[in-house]
């Protein structure tokens, strides 16, 4: 099937952790309820061997965020928290809104990181006037 590259948003923003773990369980409930049968949880749906081979091209496929000074680190499963200077040079600012990151995101999503499948990155999103009011995660995964 290929590689995927995925991006979600939440207005969840003192815990990236915390975040994440609500994410994939929204994307799961959203996404795995009309399989029959219908996995109870993310663990069954992924010890059940449904995720194995191709992953779910989504936020299902990392599970724990991790904070790294090494802007090129990937490890498989994990998101990793981008600092301020990468995030000036992936969105031309330490302080990125939404639009921003969509825009860039919608036009070069292929010039961010990660670049190997089944990792991620995080960063803070601001509203306009510089108020953090969310997290981005944004990611590759599938065979």
């Amino acid at each position: 099937m290929g590689a995927s590259r995925w991006i979600y948003f939440t207005d969840k923003h003192d815990d990236p952790q915390a975040a994440l773990e609500e994410l994939r369980q929204q994307v799961f409930e959203e996404s795995w309820r009309l399989e029959d049968p219908y996995p109870k949880s993310i663990e069954e749906l992924i010890e059940g061997g449904g995720l194995e081979a191709e992953g779910a091209h989504s936020i299902l496929d990392v599970d724990h965020v991790i904070v790294s000074d090494d802007s090129d680190y990937e490890e498989t499963g994990a998101i990793r928290i981008v600092n301020p200077e990468e995030m000036v040079e992936y969105f031309g600012t330490d302080r990125p809104t939404r639009e921003r990151i969509e825009d860039v995101y919608r036009t070069s999503a292929s010039d961010l990181p990660p670049m190997f499948r089944g990792s991620g990155c995080c960063a803070p999103v601001y509203h306009g006037q510089g108020n953090c009011v969310g997290l981005v995660f944004w990611g590759m995964s599938g065979d």
